[in-house]
């Protein structure tokens, strides 16, 4: 792969206070070095202006389910392939592999087809770099669109068996913090280094601290499936109530957010911003229902479906997922002042980056860093997207 120097860009970097001027050198897969604005071409690089569009580390969706919530079963490598060309249109270089709450059975052996698929090393576009587990273990009644005959107890036994399955790629876990069992759960998962986030809960306080005090350290999509409906609505001069409350007054905890627009008001996702700061993350909980299953589930068949455009809705209106990119998050949360665009720039790289542990190589613009990148035009818009030193997406040919 020949050296690249990404010049004439203005470097979005998650770790500094403000946007500067610069360029990056490209060796192989990784950042070789930050040069300033006015450094001559390193020898032997091949020279890509950047015409003054900004650099930032790609994108980092830890909630992404795309197809796999209702593909066929042996479907799970083309279901990850087709997400990884979509995504590295829209500026994610990584993502997890998001799951819902199958029957135990079938959740196994879908583990085990998604883990394997992990394995591969040829990515057209965005890496899926783990499995994020949310469900089966989670709160019936406040299941949200999930499966509802899939949710359940833990059971250490059927645990292990799912666990060793998904081996060292599973990176993350929701689950509800008083479900039968949780705390031997979250010590299962934290023997295994696994991220272990609440949600989909109607917990209570006590409930919630004896979650953090075991390990749970974030907060999956808050506001939605914990119970409350206000957060649709403008917010009043209280503050929030319910499991909400509790996850934005806990300070050890981050949390998630769905900036589309429909699952979360911009009121609230202010308020979010203002109380977590650098521990919010920007997330799109995306689904695509597909359309060549041969037996697309009842429970997001997509005769029961409606779309805006926005979200998808089941005909009760419960919201059964997003439409969501993460280049479209930045541009909502930017438009509705809930954070500067830098910041939410750091809301999808850095952050959900030190949540998994992998800041090292992703979500930064360190030297050694992957060169998982993305060039964003004044508008917001993806103009090119780098992976691992490759470019996988121009927007207008060079």
């Amino acid at each position: 792969m020949p050296r690249l120097w990404l010049h004439d860009a203005v470097l979005v970097d998650p770790e500094a206070p403000t946007e500067a001027p610069g360029a990056l050198l490209l060796e192989d897969d990784r950042i070789a070095a930050r040069l300033g604005p006015a450094e001559p071409a390193p020898a032997g690089a091949e020279a890509i202006s950047l015409h003054g569009a900004r650099l930032a580390p790609g994108f980092v969706d830890l909630h992404f389910h795309g197809e796999l919530a209702a593909c066929d079963l042996d479907d799970a490598v083309g279901a990850l392939r087709r997400a990884s060309s979509y995504l590295a249109r829209h500026g994610v270089t990584a993502f997890l592999a998001t799951t819902v709450a199958w029957p135990a059975s079938e959740l196994r052996l879908r583990i085990e087809r998604i883990a394997s698929a992990l394995a591969q090393s040829d990515w057209p576009g965005a890496v899926p770099i783990g499995i994020h587990l949310e469900g089966p273990w989670i709160r019936p009644e406040a299941a949200g669109a999930q499966p509802p005959g899939g949710i359940r107890p833990y059971d250490p036994a059927e645990g292990a068996a799912i666990f060793d399955r998904a081996g060292s790629a599973l990176r993350l876990v929701t689950l509800a913090p008083e479900l039968p069992g949780a705390r031997r759960l979250e010590a299962d998962l934290a023997h295994r280094g696994v991220a272990i986030a609440v949600g989909h809960t109607l917990a209570n306080d006590a409930d919630l601290r004896a979650s953090v005090a075991n390990g749970a350290c974030h907060a999956t999509h808050l506001f939605n499936a914990m119970g409350s409906r206000h957060h649709r609505e403008p917010a009043p001069a209280a503050r929030a109530d319910g499991f909400a409350a509790l996850v934005l007054e806990e300070e050890r905890l981050g949390c998630d957010v769905i900036a589309d627009g429909a699952h979360v008001h911009p009121d609230w996702l202010r308020l979010a911003a203002r109380t977590k700061r650098s521990r919010l993350i920007l997330i799109s909980d995306r689904i695509d229902v597909p359309q060549a299953a041969s037996a697309t589930p009842a429970w997001l068949a997509a005769d029961r479906l409606t779309s805006d455009g926005v979200a998808w809705r089941l005909p009760d209106g419960r919201l059964a997922g997003s439409l969501l990119t993460l280049d479209a998050a930045i541009r909502n949360v930017a438009s509705w002042n809930v954070m500067r665009s830098h910041d939410a720039v750091a809301a999808c790289t850095l952050r959900p980056a030190r949540l998994l542990g992998v800041e090292h190589a992703h979500g930064t613009l360190r030297a050694g860093a992957r060169a998982d990148l993305v060039a964003l035009s004044d508008a917001g818009d993806v103009a090119a997207t780098w992976v691992g030193g490759r470019e996988v997406f121009r927007a207008t040919p060079r």
